[in-house]
């Protein structure tokens, strides 16, 4: 058995409502990978890591995870990119800041 170091990443995106921004993103999610969600909060399950979000009134807080930068990013990408098509912006940019890594046992 071995240990797997995970790094994570955090952004934020106040949007109007919030709560209808996260069901959309959910639901469109869940046709192809694992999600569960409700209300106020989602776990969407990548191949290539993980995304945690949390809803409080109209702020989404987004932490996502993965075993290397590259996976970390793509996943970054992914929930920027569909977040962009919920809001209706195309433009959207979060401003992702890393958090302490944490480390598994496999």
């Amino acid at each position: 058995m071995g240990e797997i170091t995970m790094l994570k990443s955090y952004a934020t995106l106040n949007a109007v409502h919030a709560d209808k921004v996260l069901y959309k993103l959910c639901k469109h999610f869940a046709l192809k990978i694992p999600v569960d969600f409700d209300s106020v909060q989602a776990h969407i399950q990548f191949a290539y890591g993980e995304c945690f979000i949390r809803r409080a009134g109209d702020e989404l807080a987004m932490t996502c995870s993965s075993d290397s930068a590259e996976k970390l990013a793509k996943v970054e990408w992914v929930i920027e990119d569909h977040l962009g098509l919920m809001v209706r912006n195309a433009e959207l940019k979060l401003h992702w800041q890393q958090v302490e890594t944490s480390t598994q046992s496999v």
